[in-house]
Formats: structure tokens, C-alpha cells, sequence
């Protein structure tokens, strides 16, 4: 635990995707919630959170994370976890959250599927 938190942000066909490294901790989390939103502002598509670089994930940063997902689903933008590892999802297992999050587990089936809808 410990790593530096790092957050970088791509769009693919107006999608959003937040690559995520680093541990998760509350402050990180805070962090995560501005960086979203930011990237989100005057948008109304899905937001992938890609978790490919995170090891660890704290309860008080999950709760943080979920608190996220209401306030843009409020305003119709669906937020999606990708890559998450065995350990955060047993936590969320745990914690009774995996019917409340969604999840992607395939980045490049996603992307096909992204560019199929933009050619239709």
C-alpha cells in the first residue's frame, strides 16, 4: 500500500475513460470525485473508471466512489468500473455493493462495441 495516486483521463468516441494508478485511500478519493466531474461537465455519456492500477481501495474511498455514482446518476451519466482486481471486489462483495456498481471487464470488447454504435 502507499502508492502515489494518479489519475489521467481519455475519450474515445465522446466515452470517457479515467485511468486510475496508485492506492485509494479517502483523500485519493476526493481527488477521483473533482477529476470526474471536471470531465464530465456538460457531458451526458457513460464514464469508465479504469482501476488496471489499483491495488488497494479503503471503505471510507468506496463509500466516497458510491456517493459519485449517485450524484451522476442523478444526471444520467452511468458510471462503470473496469479492471477491478479480486481484492477491491471481494471488499465490495463484502460490503454488499457488487449489484450496485457496474462493472466492465473487457476495455477492448467495450471499444468494438463503442465504434459499432458510432457506425450505425
Amino acid at each position: 500500500m502507499g502508492d502515489k495516486l494518479k489519475l489521467s483521463r481519455r475519450s474515445i468516441k465522446g466515452h470517457e475513460f479515467i485511468d486510475i494508478s496508485g492506492d485509494i485511500m479517502a483523500d485519493g478519493s476526493k481527488e477521483i470525485v473533482k477529476f470526474v466531474k471536471k470531465a464530465v461537465a456538460g457531458r451526458d455519456r457513460d464514464v469508465y473508471l479504469n482501476f488496471d492500477g489499483v491495488r488497494h481501495v479503503n471503505s471510507s474511498a468506496l463509500s466516497q466512489i458510491m456517493q459519485l455514482v449517485r450524484d451522476l446518476s442523478a444526471k444520467k451519466i452511468n458510471i462503470l468500473l473496469m479492471n477491478v482486481n479480486e481484492k477491491i471486489m471481494s471488499l465490495i462483495k463484502i460490503a454488499g455493493l457488487h449489484n450496485f456498481f457496474k462493472f466492465v471487464s473487457d476495455e477492448a470488447a467495450l471499444i468494438d462495441k463503442i465504434d459499432k454504435e458510432t457506425q450505425t
